[in-house]
């Protein structure tokens, strides 16, 4: 195993060449378990790559860029799920290198090379490595944003300052959580600096930059009614709040699965006392605690979902790796080893799951990789039913089938785009498909036949336009052992 300290100066345990070679390779590996993986697309994941398709400056939901990387990979490599997902390692690794030189130019050589290695192996970026998220560019440009900051710090640079901004520009286009650094990175300057490391006109140049960056997103939205702002604000809906402690004691043992269970309880160990270290420590403290004490807070109002405090690791990678060097207690340093063991141990296992698409050894009383199987072999026979009988338009009863059935629908030939629609009972659009292809709102003509997809035989017809419904057939494909996933095919004509 890869040891934190070594004081044989002719050792080449974790030089520069072997971290290196370790980044490079395990990133190699993740890539090629993509083109092996059987699991299929998530929702989320089918309607980044549905919203690819068009280019756009924002969506229903997320800002850009999530849609413009699976837009350039999928156009130089084909809509395979393996090229829908093909930047997630690939921007892993990068983030582990600018880790690397961000804690090098902080806090010396060998706390930078040890927060490559924690970073690579963080069950954050294990898994974030297999699957396309809008975390995993965000986590990017905040990477970069923190590296153009603390190069501020030491050459008082408008450039470093722009390039910050701009970082952090690109990383509001990522996702909306980037919000969370402009307003801690304000706190700290008025609580901690006041302009002692970073120069007012420095934060402002960076600020300013970061707007004009995330200008187009901000016009798309005020093209669009807000409607992100709007979706956001629908789903706190505060008159549904539920206290509920449980939730906390969740969310926070998720995150020993998030960034590692000793890594996570070192960073608690080590936060308090960061804020009182120096300038960068407190900056890294002020982009860490409050991201994940926020979290905690809306997990105890409502729900929070695991992922929701990722951006907070970025920090704590650094600030784990510069206590590994500065401070010179055996226990820390020991401790820090075995999180990077262990965490070396989970991406392992995390790797093993997408390779062979099961949990195996670990017995899982309910097998969540069951939800990203058979969408394509079930495809298959929905287009065949639905050439065959010459119908106009497909018709799914919710988001989590809509996404991915449309993917593997169209991901050859787009055949059936434009073609695939959601049935919903909601008023105000809740997603991306009740805005742009809600059934209840396309225009209809006489007798055109549809077909319905539904996972229950009994038909209640809410369609209030269809004269007529009749079963077609059912279809159906084993998913986890025995577990099968069935659907019922229906044919609707208009009145």
């Amino acid at each position: 195993m890869l040891l934190l300290s070594n004081n044989n100066k002719n050792s080449i345990i974790i030089s520069t060449p072997v971290v290196v070679l370790t980044l490079v390779f395990i990133t190699l590996i993740r890539i090629y378990c993509l083109f092996v993986s059987p699991i299929e697309l998530s929702v989320d994941e089918a309607q980044y790559w549905h919203w690819s398709q068009n280019l756009d400056f924002g969506y229903f939901t997320k800002p850009p860029f999530i849609a413009w990387t699976i837009g350039l990979s999928t156009k130089l490599f084909g809509n395979e799920e393996w090229a829908v997902r093909l930047f997630s390692p690939i921007i892993h690794f990068f983030i582990s290198i600018i880790l690397w030189i961000t804690t090098q130019f902080a806090f010396g050589l060998k706390a930078g090379r040890i927060a490559a290695l924690l970073w690579i192996f963080t069950p954050a970026a294990s898994l974030g490595s297999f699957i396309i998220s809008t975390d995993t560019p965000l986590l990017l440009f905040w990477s970069l944003a923190l590296l153009f900051i603390f190069k501020t710090f030491k050459d008082d640079s408008y450039i470093s300052a722009s390039l910050a901004g701009t970082s952090l520009g690109l990383a509001f286009l990522s996702k909306y959580a980037a919000l969370y650094f402009f307003v801690l990175l304000i706190f700290w300057w008025v609580i901690y600096d006041k302009g002692k490391e970073l120069a007012l006109k420095k934060l402002l140049v960076c600020l300013i930059s970061s707007f004009i960056v995330a200008t187009p997103n901000l016009y798309w939205n005020y093209s669009n009614d807000f409607v992100t702002a709007s979706h956001t604000i629908s789903n706190a809906n505060l008159s549904e709040i539920i206290i509920n402690y449980a939730n906390v004691i969740d969310f926070l043992s998720s995150q020993l699965l998030v960034f590692g269970p000793i890594i996570f309880l070192l960073y608690l160990f080590i936060i308090i006392n960061s804020f009182f270290k120096d300038p960068k420590l407190s900056l890294l403290g002020m982009l860490s605690l409050p991201i994940i004490t926020l979290i905690i807070i809306q997990s105890f109002l409502k729900v929070a979902n695991p992922n929701w405090a990722v951006t907070a690791y970025i920090s704590a990678t650094l600030m784990i790796s510069a206590y590994a060097i500065i401070q010179k207690h055996k226990v820390l340093r020991l401790l820090t080893k075995f999180a990077l063991f262990i965490n070396f141990a989970l991406s392992l296992l995390i790797l093993k799951i997408t390779l062979t698409g099961n949990f195996y050894p670990i017995n899982l009383k309910s097998d969540p990789l069951r939800k990203n199987l058979g969408f394509e072999i079930l495809s298959t026979e929905i287009k065949k039913t639905f050439d065959n009988n010459e119908f106009s338009k497909l018709v799914f009863m919710n988001r989590g089938e809509i996404t991915r059935f449309n993917y593997y629908l169209n991901k050859i030939d787009n055949k059936f785009k434009n073609k695939i629609f959601l049935k919903t009972k909601s008023i105000s659009p809740g997603n991306f498909y009740e805005q742009n292809y809600n059934y209840n709102k396309t225009n209809h003509k006489k007798d055109e036949k549809i077909m319905i997809v539904k996972r229950d035989l009994n038909f209640r017809n809410n369609f209030s336009n269809l004269t007529e419904t009749k079963f077609i057939r059912k279809i159906s494909t084993n998913t986890i052992k025995e577990l099968r996933k069935t659907y019922y095919l229906f044919e609707g004509k208009v009145k």
